[in-house]
């Protein structure tokens, strides 16, 4: 949480509306990273592109998810996984473990698995083409 905190602030001292994500790696690294404005929304990508790609790039399992946004004002919300996203994560296994926001107060991360975000992942119509413990 600390580095996707961190990365905000330094990146953006504006404290404007921006975000940040942050994957800790099964080696313990923790890789952050943000997402560009782009002028056609469509081309736009996710915050987590970033540290996923590095996770990749480094050969390491991504065990942790965070993704952050810190509104105009200063107050900092929790962002769950978004479908491509989890289905980024999703190669990972159903372990991993990714932040949620609280239901009654959105700055706090609850932490699940992927399992648990994605409870009827479509994979599991392809059993031997993941992970065993989806379908467990």
């Amino acid at each position: 949480m600390a580095s996707c905190k961190d990365l905000i602030d330094s990146r953006f001292p504006d404290n404007g509306d921006h975000g940040a994500a942050a994957m800790l790696l099964e080696d313990g690294t923790i890789l952050a990273g943000t997402a560009p404005d782009a002028a056609n929304p469509s081309v736009q990508v996710c915050h987590e592109i970033e540290p996923y790609c590095g996770a990749y790039r480094l050969n390491q399992r991504v065990v942790a998810s965070v993704c952050l946004h810190r509104q105009t004002g200063g107050r900092t919300v929790v962002l769950s996984p978004c479908g491509v996203c989890r289905e980024r994560l999703a190669l990972y296994g159903p372990r991993v473990l990714v932040a949620v926001a609280g239901r009654s107060d959105p700055t706090v991360v609850v932490w699940k698995t992927l399992k648990e975000v994605l409870p009827d992942y479509w994979m599991t119509a392809f059993p031997d083409e993941i992970d065993a413990d989806w379908t467990t």
